[in-house]
């Protein structure tokens, strides 16, 4: 009995949780390291092979004497660079999904995590997107204010969003810190939380 009670103690201390079925019961954060693992493999594949094309179209003579998509405005060259880059940018969306999925699964006392890394990496592409495309603008000028602005608000909802999450979680964010006991939740947040966590998991 004591054996017992002394396993259940440290399970709890190391903070593991069960999924039921399947291949047996499996720690989920076991699970989620592995699916961490892939998710920066996936990464660095998708960011080195998107950039040694880049480069490679960058140097290749024929796209230098291609010649110009809008004259004196924007070479051939200069579009398929932001072609490629456009890839690299869907790469990072597929990482932001990954990632919040894995810290959903990782710590699903705190559903924010998720979400709040997410916001964050989508503020960073937002950032990438508006620098590597700005040479639409100088093709077209008459775009720049619809440009400036929609990248300005796209940004503003993130910062936003990121906000909102870390007030509306910092309870909760602050016990774990400090290992203390999780807040209680609003019923329908919680059953949502383990929702999600629960659909990721079975992934």
């Amino acid at each position: 009995m004591h054996a017992r009670l002394l396993y259940i103690h440290f399970l709890r201390r190391e903070d593991y949780t069960w999924t039921v079925g399947g291949e047996g019961d499996v720690p989920v954060k076991v699970k989620s390291d592995k699916q961490l693992a892939r998710v920066a493999t996936n990464l660095g594949i998708g960011i080195v092979g998107l950039v040694v094309v880049r480069l490679i179209a960058e140097f290749l003579p024929m796209f230098h004497d291609a010649g110009w998509i809008v004259e004196d405005k924007m070479t051939v060259q200069a579009g398929t660079v932001i072609a490629v880059d456009a890839l690299l940018l869907f790469v990072l969306v597929r990482f932001a999904t990954e990632i919040r999925a894995y810290l959903l699964l990782r710590f699903p006392a705190v559903s924010s995590f998720g979400n709040m890394a997410a916001s964050v990496v989508g503020l960073v592409i937002t950032v990438i997107a508006y620098a590597d495309f700005k040479p639409v603008t100088q093709a077209w000028p008459d775009v720049s204010n619809i440009y400036l602005w929609t990248f300005f608000a796209i940004a503003v909802a993130f910062l936003i969003g990121i906000v909102v999450l870390l007030f509306r979680d910092r309870d909760s964010i602050a016990a774990m810190i400090l290992r203390q006991p999780m807040p209680s939740r609003p019923p329908k947040q919680q059953e949502e939380a383990e929702e999600t966590a629960a659909a990721v998991a079975g992934r």
